[in-house]
């Protein structure tokens, strides 16, 4: 592999702007260490590795059959359409790669006919059946026409409920049957982690159960997202609108009944339906008034559902729900002449409403009861509607049992790993300590001590004192240096939106979060000159631009997560418990990484260059920024006067005063 990616060797040939870079060839080095010896890695790898190739190469080349499990399906659609041709070029052994997605990401081909033969005349309907009919995957990310959220798509899929199987006329040209037969003869399967997940927990609960093939290792890229996948995975979780999804499908599912059965249990349906809205209203209308966080989470206030009105509300839902599950199970029981059946489609759907509704009722008893102490419970209030969560507050227990020991090879990548050059954080968290898991630190290879400038000013005044005001103005003074062509990155929803109050008339394309899509947003920011983006916690990662199109990125605060959120809260409670200092343990270390994820954006690659602003002089002042900027590049210049950066900007190629040690002179 080192041969591979070195000077002359394949990588080298196959791309017309080569450039070498060593510590890609010590990451790969290690990865295929790690699967030849079958040990668990954990491996940071800074901006520009070239850490996909890194652990891709030698994972094709061992023989084994290996899993790529990503956070994000941006990511995994970018190895399938560039790395993985790119490997095939290059590599002398052939191999086969799939992408498997969850099964709402795929077209339904029995649905599509159905939307068909109802509305005969929509463009849109016809596009999406003639798209179909060509495509080779069915998959939703080539419906690039199609909005985000657009509501045909969910009439045009299925959920892994109401797939029919072999009894399906369609069975055999069905989308997700091949995705998953060809997964099962593939040497690479790209995967995300919610999907690796949930594989793992069927093969827990149910021996013999599977959602993707037996594999050898499996590697996790943008591995810093796994605490917050498994959290989301392995807890209780009911809605609004997760009731409203049972309704609409249940009477959907009915509706395809003989007639005297759909309406014998329409009263059933709008049983649910009633009683859930009228518990929630009763919930929503006590945690409006409970302090909550920044993030919109609320602890659910002990003896919640003591209360006489809430108690009863609660029961008349649960028992609707445990109605609505055995008439679905009753209506669901085979014919003898099944096969034939034209309601064989509602049968096969009325098994998922059943499982549905007792995990509705489990999840709803679990909350209400919060008999766990190793979970966290918790509420959120949004403009959609309502949310009940039963969290895990630790989930390095289900990391290692399911992963780390359940067999096959695991390595954690990222780009973000350590603070201060440390992976204990992460190790912890992931439940990675006393596995034996090899551990690999590799710097990126750009040279920040030219291509980049970090500005951290003193002068500003604190959050409860004018400081939106100071950031606006502040931020605008940047921009002229850059003349735009910045990312604005806030950490919370109220920040964003009075900075995009007062920076509303800017000189500058401005694109503020919640306008469109974020892929769309991204999209238009590199099609636009001197464009301005003003972002939250979803546009800290994952977001790619090289070039001049990107030359400023301005932080607000340094990236606390709020001690008031219910989840931190906890995980800071059991640190103390356990006699560690829940600041050092929970918040700072969690932070470090947030903010090197936001530092990331700025320089993609050799010949970018650019500044990063971050308007908290805590970072500074405080002896605890020590631990934030030994997690940025090492040799990255600093200074606090605006002055400097410009001529920095201005000057890029002279040996402008500005290093480490400068900050200390400056104004």
């Amino acid at each position: 592999m080192t041969s591979l990616l070195a000077p002359g060797g394949g990588l080298h040939r196959a791309i017309p702007h080569y450039e070498d870079r060593v510590e890609q060839r010590r990451m790969s080095d290690a990865v295929a260490r790690a699967l030849d010896d079958r040990r668990p890695l954990i491996a940071e790898a800074g901006t520009g590795t070239g850490k996909t190739l890194a652990y891709l190469a030698p994972a094709l080349a061992s023989g084994l059959r290996v899993v790529v499990s990503t956070g994000t399906r941006a990511l995994q659609d970018q190895i399938a359409r560039h790395d993985v041709p790119l490997l095939r070029s290059i590599l002398a052994r052939p191999f086969t790669a799939v992408v498997l997605k969850g099964v709402a990401n795929y077209a339904c081909r029995r649905k599509l006919a159905e939307l068909a033969s109802r509305a005969r005349d929509d463009a849109s309907v016809a596009s999406l059946v003639a798209w179909a009919e060509d495509s080779a995957t069915g998959d939703r990310a080539e419906v690039e026409w199609l909005g985000e959220d657009a509501p045909l798509w969910r009439e045009a899929t299925t959920t892994p409920d109401a797939r029919i199987g072999p009894r399906c006329p369609y069975f055999e040209r069905c989308f997700v049957t091949q995705a998953r037969r060809l997964a099962d003869q593939a040497q690479l399967v790209l995967v995300n982690h919610h999907l690796y997940f949930a594989d793992r927990a069927l093969r827990a609960a149910a021996p013999g159960a599977r959602v993707l093939p037996e594999h050898d290792a499996v590697i996790f890229d943008e591995a810093h997202q796994l605490e917050d996948v498994a959290t989301e995975h392995f807890g209780a979780r009911i809605s609004t609108h997760g009731l409203a999804e049972l309704v609409r499908d249940a009477h959907a599912a009915m509706a395809g009944m003989p007639l005297w059965t759909g309406r014998a249990n329409a009263d059933t349906i709008a049983s649910v339906e009633r009683t859930g809205v009228e518990l929630f209203a009763q919930l929503r209308a006590v945690l409006a008034h409970a302090d909550g966080s920044d993030s919109g989470r609320v602890p659910l206030p002990d003896g919640l559902f003591d209360h006489a009105g809430r108690r009863d509300a609660w029961f008349r839902l649960d028992t609707a729900l445990e109605e609505l599950a055995r008439a679905a199970d009753a209506e669901r029981e085979p014919s003898p002449d099944e096969d034939e059946h034209p309601e064989v489609a509602s049968r096969a759907a009325l098994g998922g409403i059943a499982r549905r509704s007792r995990e509705a009722r489990n999840a709803l008893a679990a909350i209400a009861e919060q008999r766990q102490r190793t979970h966290v419970y918790w509420g959120e209030l949004r403009a959609g509607g309502t949310h009940l969560s039963a969290s895990p507050i630790d989930v390095g227990d289900f990391v290692r049992r399911l992963v780390v020991r359940a067999g096959p090879t695991p390595v954690f990548t990222s780009a973000t790993l350590t603070a201060a050059g440390d992976f204990a954080y992460t190790r912890t968290r992931l439940g990675l300590d006393g596995e034996g898991v090899d551990e690999l630190q590799v710097d990126s290879p750009f040279d920040y001590a030219t291509q980049a400038m970090l500005y951290v000013p003193r002068d500003l005044p604190p959050v409860a004192e004018g400081f939106s005001q100071a950031f606006a103005e502040r931020t605008r003074a940047l921009l002229e240096i850059t003349s735009g062509r910045a990312f604005l990155l806030f950490t919370s929803h109220r920040a964003l939106r009075e900075a995009a109050e007062r920076l509303a008339q800017l000189p500058y394309p401005r694109l503020v979060q919640g306008d469109a899509p974020r892929a769309a947003l991204i999209d238009r920011f590199r099609a636009t000159p001197n464009a301005v983006l003003l972002g939250t916690a979803s546009f800290w990662e994952g977001v790619d631009v090289p070039g001049d199109a990107l030359s400023l990125v301005v932080i607000d605060r340094l990236p606390f997560a709020p001690h008031t959120d219910p989840l931190v809260a906890a995980r800071m409670r059991t640190a103390a418990e356990r006699g560690a200092d829940p600041f050092d343990a929970v918040q700072l270390p969690a932070a470090a990484i947030a903010l090197k994820q936001g530092f990331g954006r700025l320089i993609r690659r050799r010949d970018d260059r650019g500044i990063v602003a971050i308007l908290d002089g805590r970072l500074v002042t405080r002896g605890y920024g020590r631990t934030f900027l030994a997690t940025l590049p090492t040799g990255l210049p600093r200074t606090s006067a605006l002055e400097q950066v410009r001529r920095w900007w201005l000057a890029p190629r002279a040996a402008v005063d500005a290093s480490p040690e400068a900050d200390a002179r400056a104004p």
